[in-house]
């Protein structure tokens, strides 16, 4: 069963009509938009779920749950592709507030999973609900989850904070809050003034990551190299112990519990036996006016060192380069460098962290966030998620079990944990770390990134016709005079945008629909032509 907001104030129950109907997706929207076309499960879906104590007034919690829905431009929207573009588009329909109690006895661990791994329809949308359910008289979990596309980790803060003041306001009979916060500009101007700045910074990106970024091969671990998985996929989780105080002795060491944390996993790599160590960070993109907006606002960008000496000059080593690269942190960085092929996370070890505030007020209940809560994928072989509070860091080490043992995993945890112990003997030569087991040198080499693509016969007449207008094709796209059947589109400095040009440009010329797996397993003319032939014979 469904509900909508009641409408007991201007406005609520409807979204507003927005003053575009549709606009570009934002460069993270375009990049995330490809890599779940490739199949990434619940891997972006996020979950929210709180436990409420006390006597909930329910029709006053679902009516904030659909106010909540209706003030939040993002929570409406869709995404779709349309002429070669990822564009933004309102949802077919309104996001919904379910409201259903589980089967008697059933965990509530169950119900989150359900809910957070039930799929969305990215195309129509909506991509946010709300579920609603007693678990005991004065017991109640109220879910809300959402897509990535549309969300990140400050919007959760953002919706908890707007649900406790709807609530408060229903049940002590206030006026509802505003309808937007005002100063707040809507995501197509937000969308467009990104791209200005990213094409007046998109030079100085590219010398920037010039001499930086080298792709990653694989992962060192205790037991050998783990391979670079392109796409996302499920993932199991382990919880870091660590030690308390953790912020503390960040403190200590004159850097953040985020570059404390970074420090630890370049630590644990180069002790598996990088040289070079590349962890992606998922870095915040946003600005002063966009801070109470609910959304998408977050680059990857890798962070690289070459660790030496102790603990506390890593550190700062560390400190230093990701202070350097959020002088670029809104530029994506295939758009900087090319040559980047899509893939779910940009290297096999990457990196989420935010800082939470305080549990807002809900009046009469006792209320407990669960700001880490996991939908079950994982994008690439390794990914480090901590959620810092006031006075506690909760860090869990998701992994992809097809890339990584569950016995490396939970050493890779340890250690991590084990740098973080003894960075309160901060000058300790990395070589003298304590790790949970003798470190093993990486000594086999990792699985190619992409998978060679099957031999070909001879091409007979049609054949070569196709490849030449395939060939046309790409050369418009990629602004090059000539490429040839094997050239890889990332070489030639391709990205996410252009490939849905040539998707868009093949299915109006040839009446098929490209797989986006094709530029994930062949990204080259060849692939594309092959791709192209079966789709023909099969219809």
């Amino acid at each position: 069963m469904s509900h909508s907001a009641p409408r007991s104030g201007a406005g609520i129950g409807s979204r507003p009509p927005s003053p575009e109907r549709s606009h570009p997706a934002s460069y993270a929207q375009q990049g995330m938009w490809i890599t779940e076309l490739a199949g990434a499960g619940s891997t972006y879906h996020m979950p929210l779920p709180l436990t409420l104590e006390g006597p909930l007034d329910v029709p006053a919690m679902l009516g904030a749950c659909a106010a909540v829905l209706d003030r939040h431009e993002a929570l409406g929207h869709a995404l779709r592709e349309s002429g070669g573009e990822v564009v933004v588009t309102e949802a077919a329909t309104r996001p919904a507030v379910d409201h259903g109690d589980p089967p008697p006895g059933e965990d509530p661990d169950k119900l989150v999973e359900a809910e957070a791994c039930r799929p969305f329809d990215i195309a129509r949308g909506p991509l946010a609900r709300f579920r609603l359910a007693a678990l005991g008289p004065d017991r109640h979990l109220l879910v809300f989850v959402a897509h990535h596309l549309v969300f990140d980790g400050v919007s959760k803060d953002l919706v908890v904070a707007a649900l406790a003041a709807e609530y408060a306001a229903r049940v002590r009979g206030e006026a509802t809050p505003s309808e937007t916060p005002p100063g707040c500009p809507s995501l197509a101007e937000v969308v467009r003034a990104e791209r200005e700045r990213v094409e007046a910074a998109r030079e100085a990106a590219a010398r920037f990551w010039a001499p930086r970024w080298h792709d990653p091969d694989g992962v060192p671990l205790p037991g050998g190299f783990a391979a670079a998985p392109r796409r996302a996929g499920p993932g199991n989780s382990i919880a870091l112990s660590l030690p308390p105080g953790t912020a503390a002795r960040a403190g200590e060491l004159g850097v953040t519990t985020f570059e404390l944390l970074m420090t630890a996993m370049h630590a644990v790599l180069h002790a598996y036996g990088a040289d070079e160590v590349t962890v992606a960070a998922d870095l915040s993109t946003r600005r002063p006016e966009t801070e109470r907006i609910v959304g998408l606002f977050v680059n990857e960008l890798p962070v690289v060192t070459r660790p030496a000496g102790t603990l506390r000059e890593l550190a700062g080593a560390v400190r230093a380069e990701l202070r350097a690269v959020y002088g670029f942190r809104e530029v994506p960085l295939p758009l900087a460098v090319g040559g980047v092929s899509p893939r779910a996370s940009l290297a096999p070890v990457s990196f989420s962290y935010r800082r939470r505030g305080e549990v807002p007020e809900f009046p009469g209940l006792s209320a407990a966030v669960d700001w880490a809560a996991w939908a079950g994928g994982v994008r690439g072989a390794l990914h480090l998620q901590a959620v810092e509070g006031p006075g506690s860091v909760d860090a869990y080490l998701r992994y992809n079990p097809r890339a990584v043992t569950a016995g490396d995993a939970e050493l890779v945890a340890r250690a991590l944990s084990a740098v973080v112990e003894q960075a309160a003997g901060a000058d300790t030569p990395l070589a003298e770390l304590r790790l949970p087991r003798p470190v093993v040198q990486a000594v086999a080499p990792p699985v190619p990134l992409i998978t060679p693509p099957a031999e070909r016969g001879e091409a007979g007449p049609a054949d070569h016709d196709l490849t030449g207008e395939v060939t046309r094709i790409w050369c418009d796209v990629l602004r090059i005079d000539e490429i040839g059947p094997d050239e890889d589109l990332f070489d030639l400095g391709g990205h996410s945008i252009a490939i849905m040009q040539i998707v868009a440009r093949v299915r109006k010329r040839y009446g098929v629909e490209l797989d986006i797996d094709v530029f994930f397993d062949t990204p080259t003319i060849a692939g594309v032509v092959e791709a192209i032939t079966e789709l023909q014979e099969a219809s």
